[in-house]
């Protein structure tokens, strides 16, 4: 190792270290925004399932999306749950749709939304 490179190991690790903290926050992040996605799609889903059975309303479906993802991500992320009647197929059917913040620092609320649904086809009524 020649005199003008001492030290050059020190500076290197941190550097190299630095990045890859960086690399493994912004994948733990992702699979949070993911984790995030998918748990409101299926409670949105299962909400739409359990509105359209023959002894329950569109309200009922909405209310229980909202408990699954209350139980589930918390009751911030539960606020904003909307239901509409639609036609599936010919099929009269049920649409549940959840608007939530979208996660960017942790489970902290930056900026944006995430807009997911549920459909499911009523039968039987």
């Amino acid at each position: 190792m020649r005199g003008t490179e001492s030290g050059s190991a020190v500076a290197e690790f941190v550097m190299v270290s630095a990045l890859l903290t960086m690399l493994f926050i912004s994948v733990l992040q992702l699979a949070l925004v993911l984790h995030v996605r998918n748990t409101l799609m299926d409670a949105a889903a299962s909400g739409a399932r359990f509105g359209t059975l023959a002894d329950r309303s569109p309200a009922e479906g909405a209310q229980r999306t909202r408990e699954l993802i209350a139980g589930s991500l918390g009751a911030g992320l539960s606020q904003d749950v909307e239901f509409k009647d639609i036609t599936i197929g010919g099929q009269p059917g049920l649409r549940i749709t959840v608007s939530a913040p979208f996660p960017l620092l942790g489970y902290f609320a930056v900026g944006g939304h995430l807009n997911v649904s549920g459909e499911a086809a009523q039968y039987g009524r």
